[in-house]
């Protein structure tokens, strides 16, 4: 095991580990004016190889490694360079104190990277609210609308959507055929010319439009517009043995499609995905400072009401740029504004390994003030030594 332990711990492994995270950061800044900031990042940084499709062959080709593996091998190099070259005493300290918070950054970042959970919370003023919508992730919502008081909702996520299978739920006296989901696409409308390979529906707005699957955006400013074609099969088939309902296309900025079946009233629509919370936020106020004389934004905040559904308990906080509201296992960041100053945008982030950051460099800093103490006290006694 010494030789592999030292080819594992050799400095041209560290070296080389730096190299190509440079030539990766590199690759993915330049790319990321075609991708954006997620599509970089999902790109060359949270994968192993970062792959380049060719198209007249119609596969993916792995032509350098991405940041996980990196990431993993520098994460290994650190571990037996710790094990081959340093012996554990008071003199080493400092050096074993920098790398063990070295290694709790590599381990956050990949925590963050695979954990970390980002959505949006929307709130009028006076309003209230209690789920947040992903800003990536969209999912199948089937609404049951027949109670006048509350609705009953479906959902069924996107990694059920892209497999295109039939889902079948207990409750519902039907059966869903996910036909086609398109993660982007474009609405185009129906008419005599259009081609018969699209999927088209036969209820609903499907009958004057029609879904395109277009490349999927991670720019900032652009939004992936993801749609489905959804046929429902009724699970009891009619006494003319008829058994399929209708088929609607559905997509996100689409109406709810809605329709009737056994006396119940049902709607469809393709959203963001959405996550229930313990606590509802009521927004009271929102501010919108400017520069005087300009429409450049100063400050925003938003001053909330968080009420605890468990225990009841109501507490005020202020939320504004660069000061989060933390709340359980969420934090809520002042992202943006709308319908004239009257609409706040939330930021809520869920992120497990937030504090390895901060306990890293902590680490490391006292690593770094130890060694120089050290090394400060042996110059000392040289010194008087020479002196003497």
């Amino acid at each position: 095991m010494k030789p592999l332990l030292k080819l594992l711990a050799s400095l041209e492994l560290t070296i080389g580990c730096l190299v190509l995270g440079m030539v990766l950061i590199l690759f993915g800044t330049l790319d990321q004016t075609h991708l954006g900031i997620h599509g970089a990042t999902e790109k060359y940084f949270y994968t192993v190889f970062v792959y380049q499709y060719i198209q007249s062959l119609d596969i993916n080709v792995p032509y350098m490694p991405g940041g996980y593996l990196i990431g993993f091998a520098l994460l290994i190099n650190l571990i037996a360079a710790m094990i081959y070259r340093f012996r554990f005493n008071t003199k080493k300290l400092g050096i074993w104190l920098v790398h063990v918070g070295f290694i709790l950054l590599l381990l956050g970042e990949f925590i963050s990277s695979v954990f970390q959970v980002e959505a949006s919370m929307t709130i009028d003023e006076g309003g209230t609210s209690d789920f947040t919508e992903s800003f990536r992730e969209a999912e199948l919502a089937i609404i049951d609308t027949t109670d006048p008081d509350k609705d009953r909702v479906y959902a069924i996520p996107e990694g059920m959507l892209e497999r295109n299978q039939q889902v079948d739920i207990d409750e519902l006296p039907f059966h869903v055929s996910i036909d086609e989901f398109m993660p982007n696409s474009v609405l185009q409308r129906r008419n005599e010319f259009t081609p018969v390979t699209v999927g088209l529906a036969n209820r609903g707005l499907g009958l004057e439009a029609y879904a395109v699957r277009v490349p999927e955006t991670g720019k900032m400013d652009e939004r992936n517009q993801p749609a489905a074609i959804v046929t429902l099969f009724s699970k009891q088939p009619a006494q003319d043995g008829s058994e399929i309902i209708g088929t609607w296309l559905v997509r996100e900025f689409m109406p709810h499609q809605e329709f009737t079946f056994k006396d119940r009233s049902y709607s469809l629509v393709v959203r963001r995905k959405r996550e229930v919370i313990d606590y509802y936020i009521t927004l009271k106020d929102f501010s919108h400072d400017r520069y005087l004389g300009t429409n450049i934004p100063k400050n925003f905040s938003s001053e909330v009401i968080v009420k605890d559904k468990r225990s009841g308990l109501e507490q005020d906080f202020l939320i504004y740029m660069n000061n989060p509201l933390r709340y359980d296992d969420l934090t809520f960041y002042q992202q943006g504004f709308m319908n004239d100053d009257r609409t706040t945008i939330l930021q809520v982030v869920r992120n497990p390994g937030r504090s390895l950051p901060y306990i890293s460099c902590t680490m490391m800093t006292l690593g770094l003030v130890v060694q120089f103490a050290f090394s400060l006290q042996r110059f000392s006694k040289k010194r008087k030594k020479a002196d003497a």
